[in-house]
């Protein structure tokens, strides 16, 4: 019964992967560690416990910094194009990449008390959908398994 869905870590480093693996005792979250938000800086592993868990949420999340960094290096890449083609399309392309950075999806999963978050770009969307509904799917079968009634209806 165990699903694993990968998903990218980063909207300037898409190769770089994380992946949360569902079965009927554990989620585990394996997501990168970064420096300044997209240095990539080692592995974050993470065992929850199912029976732990009381609830996942997804969110979107806007953060304000790299949005307007972004639209600076994008207004100044729009100045230098006409000038510098090369160098204003490579400023471009990393305007455009640290405004998209600052657009995530977040998965909140609620813990025995605390929450354990990580996000992913806003085009990993579907995919977190996708490991909530695991997970759900998983925390219903659990449920199921320890439910006296439901085993005595079945005979």
């Amino acid at each position: 019964m165990e699903k694993k869905t990968d998903f990218s870590l980063s909207l300037l480093f898409f190769w770089i992967k994380g992946f949360v693996s569902v079965d009927s005792r554990f989620v585990k979250v394996s997501t990168g560690n970064t420096i300044l938000g997209f240095i990539p800086a080692g592995k974050d592993n993470q065992s929850i416990p199912l029976k732990n868990i009381s609830s996942t949420m997804i969110s979107s999340q806007y953060r304000i910094k790299p949005i307007i960094l972004g639209l600076i290096i994008l207004l100044i890449s729009f100045n230098t194009l006409g000038n510098n083609f090369i160098f204003g399309l490579i400023l471009l392309l990393i305007g455009i990449g640290i405004l998209g950075s600052g657009m995530q999806n977040v998965l909140i999963i609620q813990r025995a008390g605390s929450d354990y978050i990580f996000s992913v770009p806003f085009f990993e969307k579907a995919k977190l959908e996708t490991i909530q509904d695991c997970i759900a799917e998983a925390l219903a079968y659990d449920t199921d398994k320890t439910d006296l009634n439901l085993f005595f209806n079945k005979k």
